[in-house]
């Protein structure tokens, strides 16, 4: 295996997710390329809220629309700098590897990454979240399952008690 995508989201699983591999390129000696989608709730959600149901003169806010683009742009710096905090670390620990950063729908932006790459494995992290938020939001993992060409690896949700964080 030459490439290996490992997606993450910043969660409590991060660390597991990356220690996972860091692990795995440094044994197969393959370039490893970290992968943060990032959904751009905020500002989503300032531009598709209607309060014309609720008050009439509240149908144009542009102070709220460039409130969520200033923070959608500050979230989004954010998630940068710490991926490319990330990718240093292991970098300084003589993996081969690469950041990237993109937007869009998490499950389709990681099959499409680990396509474009020609990635031989994907590596991503299970949250454990109960029915009611897969049934509402979905599963990221559970879509890369049954949609990727290529292998994936799930790693399990730490312990909080017994897991010190890697990174």
């Amino acid at each position: 295996m030459k490439n290996l995508l490992a997606a993450v989201d910043f969660s409590t699983c991060t660390a597991a997710v990356l220690e996972q591999a860091e692990w795995l390129a440094q044994q197969l000696k393959a370039k490893l390329w970290i992968l943060h989608v990032s959904t751009d709730e905020t500002a989503s959600l300032a531009l598709t809220t209607s309060f014309s149901d609720y008050a009439p003169e509240m149908t144009s806010m542009p102070g709220d629309v460039q409130l969520a683009r200033d923070t959608s742009a500050e979230e989004l710096k954010r998630e940068h700098t710490e991926l490319l905090s990330l990718s240093a670390k292991l970098r300084a620990r003589e993996i081969d590897t690469r950041a990237l950063l993109v937007r869009g729908n998490p499950a389709a932006e990681i099959l499409a990454k680990a396509e474009e790459h020609k990635m031989e494995l994907i590596i991503l992290g299970s949250h454990g979240h109960g029915l009611l938020h897969k049934a509402l939001l979905g599963s990221v993992s559970e879509a890369v399952i049954h949609h990727a060409k290529c292998n994936v690896l799930i790693v399990p949700q730490p312990d909080k008690k017994t897991t010190p964080p890697i990174l």
